[in-house]
């Protein structure tokens, strides 16, 4: 990883600018979303920066780029669109001790701004390390779709209820709670036209009262060390439990999709005591959600002895490692 993501501050953060271009109202565009204060350095802006100036948006002066001009500098933007101004205004930024970025210069920018999914409060940055910027394009794309603009207005209220929902257990009391508003009780409230922190506060109140969701255990496998080749219930399986048994062959890139809360347990391969159906029933306790995933096949005796427990069992199919191999072959 070159590209270490931030999330820097930019409610108490002074931007500095220089250019008056296409490539600085670009970069403008997006800065001028955050509430940071902004001064540009542009001899000939261009009349939308200008506006932006009259408007009180952000400082504009025609004098060019000095050393005292990035004191309390919190980020630089070359943007002059001119390869000896830009790099002179990085080497200003590096005197300064201030992070520069200079517009399509990967090699000679200290930081890069990633392509964005905004859902603020939910922001996501997504970055290739400039390898490749359309399949940036392509994913914020994508999340964009299964990300509704709805999703801005549960973030927020939840963001805006953090503090009552202090009230509920550290752990997974709460992790259960945040859980069930944005997976259900928030977009049915959404839906349903009802206020959004009333549904909040009864939804806490029904977690205070002892309410949660029940026990269950999942059962699924994969055949290959690939996480991209698992299914995308298995995956979404693995990214929500609580528990993971996993037998030893699994990779550790298949089981970085887990929480970084989870538990793990890992099986040998030597004979479980308890057998694993008793095993995977015990880990349940409190109504956790317990993940099984195996390396083979799914046997027949381990999905009927965990059903026989009366715990909810949910069968996830997988892809065997005779499967996997056949499909990289075709890829």
């Amino acid at each position: 990883m070159r590209h270490f993501p931030i999330f820097v501050d930019m409610d108490r953060a002074h931007v500095v600018l220089s250019g008056g271009g296409d490539a600085a109202l670009a970069k403008l565009r997006l800065i001028l979303k955050t509430r940071a204060r902004v001064t540009v350095h542009a001899a000939h802006p261009a009349a939308e920066l200008r506006n932006w100036a009259t408007q009180g948006r952000l400082t504009l002066t025609d004098a060019p780029l000095n050393a005292g001009a990035l004191a309390g500098a919190t980020l630089v933007y070359a943007a002059d669109e001119d390869v000896r101004r830009d790099a002179r205004t990085a080497a200003l930024a590096q005197a300064a001790g201030v992070l520069c970025n200079i517009v399509d210069d990967l090699d000679g920018s200290a930081f890069i701004t990633p392509a964005m999914v905004d859902r603020a409060p939910l922001t996501i940055a997504i970055g290739t390390e400039g390898a490749a910027p359309m399949l940036a394009r392509k994913i914020k794309a994508e999340l964009e779709e299964r990300l509704p603009a709805a999703t801005a207005a549960l973030t927020r209220a939840a963001q805006a209820f953090r503090p009552e929902a202090e009230a509920l257990p550290h752990g997974r009391a709460r992790r259960e709670f945040w859980a069930d508003w944005f997976d259900h009780e928030g977009p049915a409230a959404l839906a349903a036209g009802s206020d959004l922190p009333d549904a909040l506060r009864d939804l806490r109140d029904r977690h205070l009262a002892g309410w949660t969701r029940a026990a269950r255990i999942t059962l699924s496998f994969t055949g290959s060390p690939d996480p991209d080749l698992m299914t995308l219930k298995a995956r979404k399986a693995l990214a929500a439990a609580d528990v993971v048994v996993h037998d030893a062959a699994i990779a550790p890139a298949v089981l970085e999709l887990a929480r970084r809360e989870a538990k793990f347990v890992s099986l040998s391969g030597t004979p479980e005591v308890p057998p694993l159906h008793a095993l995977l029933a015990g880990e349940t306790r409190g109504g956790a959600h317990v993940l099984y995933l195996g390396a083979t096949s799914l046997p027949q005796t381990l999905v009927a002895a965990c059903r026989a427990t009366g715990i909810d069992t949910q069968i996830i199919p997988g892809l065997p490692a005779q499967d996997t191999a056949e499909l990289r072959e075709t890829a």
